[in-house]
């Protein structure tokens, strides 16, 4: 199934733009303009936005599996726009090096510690199991080579090159905070179908707040 990526640049003298670059919440609101079909339901997609020099136009990444209609994006918000379909699974090969980029949501389920002025847990502990975002890079690291290993690669090579959190008022009064990292690495791929699967579906949790798309390149690129 052919997947298709868009490259959008974003206008800043668009208010629209300036509010959804405030907060990941708005723009994924924004963006689902171009993917609205039957009964106002839009389709899913992935998107990143990529890191800018002061001054140049904003970029974001769109990934869907239908080909989005930006004209339904409000007037003036966009500067231009490129696509290009490609089907993983005819492309990627098992063997082949390749450089990907990542910006995800590292996180691992354990159990809280306690506070100091609060009781050890005891009996089961499935039920205290919280979602817990990691900050360290080393546990950044960690987490990646455990995705990149589900996604079917060895070899693997990664930083962690930018690293923070996200803030979006998603309910009014209520923030979420989640944490963020951008991994850029290289690897030899070897379950294509798994690799594929991971770039279809994306990887890690908040998506919708702009993080999970995987990119990937020929590593000779």
């Amino acid at each position: 199934m052919t997947i298709y990526l868009s490259q959008i640049n974003l206008d800043l003298n668009s208010a629209e733009t300036r509010r959804d670059l405030s907060d990941p919440y708005d723009m994924h609101r924004t963006l689902c303009r171009a993917f609205i079909q039957e009964e106002d339901v839009p389709a899913p997609f992935l998107w990143r936005l990529e890191e800018a020099n002061p001054g140049t136009p904003p970029v974001v990444l769109v990934q869907s599996a239908v080909i989005p209609e930006w004209e339904h994006l409000p007037d003036g918000y966009l500067l231009q726009q490129a696509m290009r379909s490609w089907e993983p699974e005819a492309v990627i090969k098992a063997g082949q090096e390749i450089r990907f980029r990542v910006l995800a949501n590292p996180t691992v389920t354990r159990v809280p510690e306690p506070r100091p002025e609060q009781p050890a847990p005891t009996g089961p502990s499935r039920g205290n199991r919280k979602r817990i975002g990691l900050t360290r890079e080393e546990e950044q690291l960690g987490w990646i080579q455990r995705k990149c290993s589900q996604l079917g690669l060895t070899d693997v090579g990664a930083v962690v090159t930018s690293s923070g959190r996200i803030r979006s008022q998603r309910k009014r009064g209520h923030t979420i905070v989640v944490i963020k990292a951008q991994f850029d690495g290289q690897a030899r791929v070897e379950d294509p179908i798994s690799l594929a699967a991971g770039i279809r579906s994306g990887i890690g949790h908040a998506r919708m707040l702009g993080l999970g798309l995987v990119s990937v390149a020929p590593r000779w690129q």
